[in-house]
């Protein structure tokens, strides 16, 4: 018997062209999971943004032969539109060629976009065949790694959501604490990132090595099964230019986390990108509303946990406890 062929989700495609600070034509590529019927009253949006040399199938697993494994359809099923994004120059969006100006604020304002669009589309009963008009709300920024960096510099800049998940990310002393040991010297910072990049050192398309024992560990619980991790690795795509180096510079996000105003939920495994996981909620000063949920027997890469749907549903009840404001369309 023939094992099943997996299907893609749904692909929807976003002209950034003009809208964004660099010059070109651009696109964002984005999977999306509508809830599987129609439901009354607002309907949660979570904005999915994938970490560093992630693609947007980090929230849509594929493990042949394994069920179980995707974030957007497990919370799609609880009756929410989910919606899986591919930054600029990782996946099927559009590549640039100036590492250097591919920075956070310059995909964040891209992914900013993108979001405007697609609310409008799904508010219109355009974002999908056979969808119809959804009436939004609240929308919520997801974002794992330097996709919740990513997501905090959208929500301070652009105020994009009602409100963020920022998933494995340690503001104070993120992966790059990991791989520096006891060496010190070893810990990045902006300049020490940008002086090269400005001399042309990140413009060919670079992915990291998660096959280093290092980034193993970190990422896996030491029960994720190989194929599991093998089908992870299947995923790996290049880094945004100089924003996926700069996610693991130490502070680089505090001040925009600290503009934060919205309700936050921080999510982090056992093993995770920080060194104190309670330290985190101290990075989100200006919020009133903030939630820690730490996800036990899991390393960075939650999704792969044995214990993933612990944090999927967590998540998801935190959502339905939101207002149903949509501060997407209130500020256009």
């Amino acid at each position: 018997m023939s094992t099943p062929v997996a299907t893609a989700p749904p692909t929807v495609i976003v002209d950034v062209t003009g809208r964004v600070p660099i010059d070109g034509p651009h696109h964002i590529a984005t999977w999306v999971f509508p809830p599987p019927t129609p439901l009354a009253g607002p309907v949660p949006l979570l904005f999915c943004l994938p970490g560093g040399s992630y693609t947007k199938a980090y929230w849509h697993l594929d493990v042949p032969g394994r069920t179980g494994y995707s974030f957007a359809e497990h919370l799609a099923a609880q009756g929410m539109l989910v919606i899986a994004v591919d930054h600029l120059a990782t996946g099927e969006s559009s590549r640039y060629p100036r590492a250097a100006e591919l920075t956070p604020d310059v995909v964040a304002a891209a992914n900013n976009t993108a979001l405007s669009d697609l609310v409008e589309r799904a508010e219109k009963g355009l974002l999908l065949p056979g969808l119809g008009p959804v009436d939004v709300g609240p929308v919520i920024g997801v974002g794992h790694s330097m996709g919740a960096m990513l997501a905090v510099f959208q929500q301070s800049l652009h105020g994009s959501f009602d409100a963020i998940a920022p998933l494995g990310y340690g503001t104070v002393a993120p992966f790059a604490a990991y791989l520096a040991g006891d060496d010190r010297t070893r810990i990045p910072s902006l300049e020490s990132i940008m002086v090269p990049a400005r001399a042309g050192a990140y413009d060919e398309p670079f992915k990291s090595d998660r096959a280093n024992p290092v980034i193993r560990r970190h990422f896996y619980w030491e029960d994720v099964p190989a194929d599991v991790i093998a089908a992870d690795d299947l995923t790996s795509t290049h880094l945004p230019g100089v924003t996926g180096p700069l996610s693991i510079v130490p502070f680089i996000t505090s001040d925009h986390a600290g503009r934060v105003r919205c309700p936050v939920f921080i999510g982090l495994g056992e093993r995770d990108s920080t060194p104190n996981h309670h330290d985190e909620a101290r990075a989100y000063s200006s919020s009133d509303d903030i939630t820690l949920f730490r996800l036990p027997r899991s390393g960075h890469c939650h999704n792969t946990a044995g214990t993933r749907h612990q944090l999927w549903d967590r998540l998801a009840r935190w959502v339905r406890a939101l207002p149903a404001t949509t501060a997407v369309t209130s500020s256009t």
